[in-house]
């Protein structure tokens, strides 16, 4: 997975049906040389790894191609290593027949054959294609229950509208991705008159006094009770895990796929809001998406060289078409993509949900049917007057580095060890802090270290750091404007030619610089460097200059350029964190490496007179980032993990010339040499 190849969908059939050929044997079909020698550079580098290597071709993809791919698995020896099965879900049945799918529930509408609809925290109005029509099913419907966190677009055609709980107010369980049985409890009380999912359904079944602690306890009574309170704990249940199941791979003819003409339309979830479930949460539409660095809205996706020759820039409106059903909305241009494909994000376009997900975007249900939900071929787009406005944070800030910002490094030359020496300085040498008097205390020396090797970009970081730092959502016409308060970002950064260019992330907090500049250009002394390292702000001393935000070079100070938590409602302002400040209109704001958690740390360690132990501390970024690329720790401690690769060339630090010093570095991204058959000079990066 690290060359990316970019093809549309006839080019990729056409590819896995030689990798087929080539491993599995049977026909080939025609490829041009440098296909060909793509396959057979692929078919080699997965025969080498045997057993060790996977084939995936994505959740949206036809029967026949997940076919082809469980095949090629099963003939590498795949199977029960990297790839393995377990038993489907039990089959639901009413009256001895099994339920069938959305199509046959829009079938069974049509004819009048439904008298009662149940619509359990879902939203078919809303999510289901446009040909379904499921609006004006649901109005035909003698009696229609919906049931939902939200009044919703199928609540709004439905007879009763009943408000369910959130997960996380009531009792329930789940399977895991590898079918792990899982337990949910509630972390509050419900806010409101709320029921939950097994509690409504009990209620349907005449059971008006259910209670979902006692309903799950039930179907776990095989559990005594320490083996209860340990799932609870865990929060899965040790042991209960499927065993996997054995499954034939026959050999397989995968069809010819021909391009019909026109663009391929691929609709896809928003990286964010998904299919617009989460579209009323601010963090979440106010959340840069990793490569478009779009916010608040979603856009037609499209190639450059292809946006060039229509004459369309970021932003101009334009009208995708196929047989008869079309949607018109922004274009936005997109490196990397295929030039005959066009890529639109579900999930707005709502007309029912709240404030917050009403109005964004336009809705991508005309263009989808119910047996091509997620691919359209023959697409035709012509473009219309006028512009809309998109709130995109890609040039929000502008690092001038001698070096890449995001660097990537050959293996070989990453295990190298470091040659830059720590250039010279007119601050004075920062002093060990000695032990305070009557304990065995010393002062630490907090830092990070982000592997750029394992960054993915998706932004999980700066959903955690808003929800922990209580930092405001602004609106797409503030984010527009440049003024998104995020105290970490994930900077996106293209390499090589926009029809085929290469992808780094690079996530940028406050680098808690040793030699600040900031603290050297602030004139009332309001962002001071700690005893621990810690670059401070001290809110009620800031005055709003801004002065420490021009003299930054790495751009992460925000100014809060208005009051927006002022008129929260109280449901609100019980969801921010109490250990953190709400800072007001006029003051400008910074990641703190989560200063509140290390003062907990300390506290803590201060009752017990022992040092903190920051082993187990973490910021909320590091917490959260599923790759663990982010480490925080103590840089005086050898086995805080701050220390790994420090010594080689991987090792660097944002700007290093400027010589401010930064408490957070970075370690390089790694890449492979070029393949034995070809040469440096014969090899493209683009």
């Amino acid at each position: 997975a690290s060359e990316r190849r970019i093809a549309n969908g006839a080019e990729q059939n056409r590819l896995l049906r030689a990798l087929l050929a080539e491993i599995d044997g049977g026909p080939a079909p025609e490829l041009g040389a440098d296909e060909q020698h793509w396959v057979r550079r692929m078919a080699a580098a997965l025969r080498a790894h045997a057993g060790r290597c996977l084939i995936s071709a994505g959740a949206r993809s036809d029967a026949a191609t997940q076919a082809a791919v469980y095949r090629l698995n099963d003939r590498l020896g795949n199977l029960g290593h990297t790839l393995s099965f377990s038993a489907p879900l039990q089959q639901l049945e009413i009256g001895g027949q099994p339920l069938g799918d959305l199509g046959q529930l829009c079938a069974a509408l049509g004819a009048g054959e439904v008298q009662s609809l149940l619509a359990l925290d879902c939203n078919p109005a809303y999510q289901a294609p446009a040909e379904a029509a499921f609006a004006a099913a649901l109005e035909a419907l003698p009696w229609c229950l919906h049931a939902g966190q939200y009044y919703d677009e199928t609540a709004s055609h439905s007879h009763w509208h009943l408000p369910l709980s959130h997960p996380l107010e009531a009792w329930h369980d789940g399977l895991a991705a590898d079918g792990t049985p899982c337990l949910g409890q509630p972390l509050i009380e419900p806010l409101h008159a709320t029921r939950s999912a097994s509690e409504l359904l009990a209620l349907l079944r005449g059971e008006p006094t259910a209670d979902s602690h006692a309903q799950l306890r039930e179907t776990w009574q095989s559990l005594d009770e320490a083996a209860w309170r340990a799932a609870l704990e865990r929060g899965f249940i040790e042991g209960r895990q499927p065993t996997p199941v054995a499954v034939s791979a026959a050999p397989v003819t995968l069809p010819a796929v021909e391009a019909p003409g026109g663009y391929e339309v691929l609709i896809r979830p928003d990286e964010a809001i998904w299919d617009g479930r989460f579209a009323n949460l601010g963090w979440l539409q106010e959340l840069p998406r990793p490569l478009s660095k779009l916010t608040w809205s979603n856009a037609v996706a499209i190639a450059p060289r292809q946006a060039e020759r229509l004459g369309l820039r970021n932003g101009d409106r334009v009208r995708v078409e196929v047989d008869g059903g079309a949607i018109e909305g922004a274009v936005i241009l997109a490196p990397g993509q295929h030039p005959d494909v066009l890529e639109l994000r579900a999930g707005y376009g709502r007309r029912r949900m709240g404030r917050v997900a009403v109005g964004q975007g336009f809705d991508v249900a005309p263009l989808r049917r119910l047996a091509e939900p997620w691919r359209r071929e023959g697409a035709r787009l012509a473009p219309l007057d006028g512009a809309v406005p998109l709130a995109i944070t890609q040039m929000h800030h502008s690092m001038k580095a001698e070096q890449a910002p995001a660097r990537r490094l050959p293996r070989e030359v990453a295990r190298q060890p470091a040659t830059a020496a720590e250039q010279p300085s007119f601050y004075p040498a920062t002093p060990a802090a000695p032990p305070p008097a009557g304990g065995p205390l010393g002062e630490p020396r907090w830092g990070m270290l982000i592997d750029l090797d394992q960054c993915i970009g998706c932004n999980a970081c700066v959903v955690a750091c808003q929800a922990e730092n209580n930092v405001p959502v602004v609106g797409a016409e503030q984010v527009a404007a440049g003024r998104a308060m995020h105290w970490l970002r994930v900077d996106h950064y293209y390499e090589g030619s926009p029809e085929a260019p290469r992808s780094s992330f690079l996530p940028v907090p406050c680098m808690h610089c040793e030699h600040a500049p900031c603290e050297m250009g602030c004139p009332v002394n309001a962002t001071v460097h700690g005893p621990e390292g810690l670059n401070q702000m001290v809110y009620n001393r800031c005055i709003g200059t801004r002065t420490c935000a021009s003299y930054c070079p790495y751009k992460v100070r925000r100014f809060n350029w208005f009051d927006w938590t002022g008129d929260d409602p109280p449901l609100l302002q019980a969801q921010r964190n109490p250990n953190v400040t709400v800072r007001g209109r006029g003051v400008m704001e910074k990641c703190t490496y989560c200063v509140q958690r290390i003062s907990e740390a300390r506290i803590d360690a201060r009752m017990g007179d022992r040092p903190i132990a920051s082993q187990t501390l973490q910021t909320a970024c590091q917490q959260t980032c599923p790759t663990q690329a982010i480490v925080f720790g103590d840089l005086s401690r050898a086995d805080s993990g701050l220390h790994y690769q420090r010594e080689t060339r991987r090792h660097y630090a944002l700007l290093e010339e400027l010589n401010t010093r930064p408490r957070t570095t970075y370690l390089a991204a790694l890449e492979d040499g070029p393949p034995a058959d070809e040469t440096p000079e014969g090899r493209s990066d683009g």
